[in-house]
């Protein structure tokens, strides 16, 4: 109670002070960093049009604004950090002090204890010299009693015992009814549990029901080139977990794709099912359909390259113009998946290296351009946030009819959280 007393002290002096930055729970708060980051964001944009605009330009004002509401809410997260670090202060010194008074009552008890243990140690002595006295003399009683017994018995013979009069056996036929009957209602039982356990997704109507949302298509499982018919949930085997290195790319991950191009003739419902999906994504909206999609998933190889990769050349062979963008920074395949050069593309448009157009190349799918991923980078998080990636969207949207991005999983990543507010759907 004493060390954790000390250690919100530490921090309480942290708050007198006024140093309030330093506190862990100011500098671990999620909401305190996106704030800072975003006031700092919203600093380095109004110092840039401060540069050409004066402050009554209403972009400048409305950046201002933005500064002064996002300063406050930080002046008030860290005001609550500091209270909650006072609060916890506060119960540490009640709990040292309880304990203290505790401490003395137990003194207290140790002291009587010690008392009554001289009590205890003469009334042992004395249980003990009375005990044996007991045994002595019900040693004595059973002696006596064996003594007369042995001198008159009372013991006779009443009635001999008589074998039965016919075989007893079990009842066979009863006990295999009786045992069925059971079996069948425990069995009847634990399947209407297991039943009423089970939550797995059997198929779209409960991811429809769980989600609240319809399905825009059904992908079947196709089995890989090599005959494995496991299916695609074979690519990833569970002792072959995805690990990320510290720039972001991947270890102990095999994917095998399909191209409805290239392998339609084998997979024909596959082929339906991709036309299904381009169907659904182009009668999404009343007005025109999303012309930017970013295509995610929760866990990796899952299916994104394939679905992202094939809705793309489905949309191309209805004629439109498809740009196709690896935005999985840390674990980029497009470049796999078509056979193509990954030394240049995304990422070295994003670092100014190229302008985007001279990194798109053809894909060898008609009406369908290629945008890989090119030298996995070691920040790919900022890459995607930056405003040139923005830019890209808008710039390419002019010139295409529709731009598909493939991007890394929601749960392992936050990078397709940050593309999300970028496309239409």
């Amino acid at each position: 109670a004493q060390a954790e007393r000390y250690e919100k002290e530490a921090l309480y002096r942290l708050v007198q002070t006024g140093e309030s930055g330093a506190l862990p729970g100011v500098f671990e708060n999620k909401l305190i960093q996106d704030l800072s980051e975003r006031l700092a964001d919203l600093k380095r944009e109004h110092a840039q049009l401060s540069t050409t605009f004066n402050p009554d330009y209403p972009r400048v004002k409305e950046i201002q604004s933005q500064i002064d509401e996002i300063a406050a809410s930080l002046r008030e997260e860290r005001q609550r950090a500091a209270d909650r670090i006072v609060n916890d202060y506060s119960a540490a010194v009640r709990r040292e002090n309880l304990f203290q008074q505790a401490l003395g009552d137990q003194q207290k008890q140790v002291n009587l204890i010690a008392e009554k243990s001289v009590q205890y140690n003469i009334l042992k002595r004395e249980v003990d010299t009375n005990k044996q006295l007991y045994e002595g003399l019900l040693l004595q009683l059973k002696e006596a009693g064996v003594s007369a017994s042995l001198k008159a018995s009372n013991i006779r013979f009443v009635d001999s015992a008589q074998p039965p009069a016919k075989p007893v056996k079990p009842k066979t036929l009863l006990n295999l009814a009786v045992a069925m009957f059971l079996g069948l209602g425990l069995g009847i039982c634990t399947a209407l549990f297991q039943e009423r356990m089970d939550d797995t997704l059997k198929g779209d109507d409960d991811v429809e029901r769980l989600i609240g949302l319809p399905s825009l298509a059904l992908i079947p499982v196709v089995p890989p080139s090599n005959g494995d018919q496991r299916g695609i949930h074979r690519f990833l085997p569970r002792d072959k977990a995805l690990v990320f290195k510290e720039n972001g790319a991947s270890q102990n991950l095999r994917s095998f794709w399909h191209r409805i191009d290239r392998d339609g003739t084998q997979h024909a419902p596959l082929v339906e099912a991709f036309r299904s999906l381009r169907t659904s994504v182009l009668l999404s909206t009343p007005d025109r359909p999303p012309s930017s999609l970013l295509v995610t998933s929760t866990l990796p190889a899952e299916g994104k390259t394939t679905v992202a990769s094939n809705l793309a050349i489905s949309l191309a062979q209805l004629g439109h113009r498809v740009l196709l963008l690896d935005a999985d920074l840390r674990f980029p395949s497009l470049h796999k998946l078509f056979g193509t050069s990954g030394s240049l593309g995304l990422v070295s448009y994003l670092t100014g290296q190229q302008d985007w157009r001279a990194v798109v190349r053809p894909s060898g799918s008609r009406g369908l351009d290629l945008l890989v991923c090119g030298p996995v980078p070691p920040n790919p998080s900022e890459l995607l946030s930056s405003q040139s990636m923005g830019a890209l969207i808008l710039s390419a949207s002019a010139e295409y009819s529709f731009i598909i991005l493939d991007s890394s999983p929601m749960l392992a990543l936050a990078d397709s959280r940050i593309l999300a507010p970028l496309v239409n759907g």
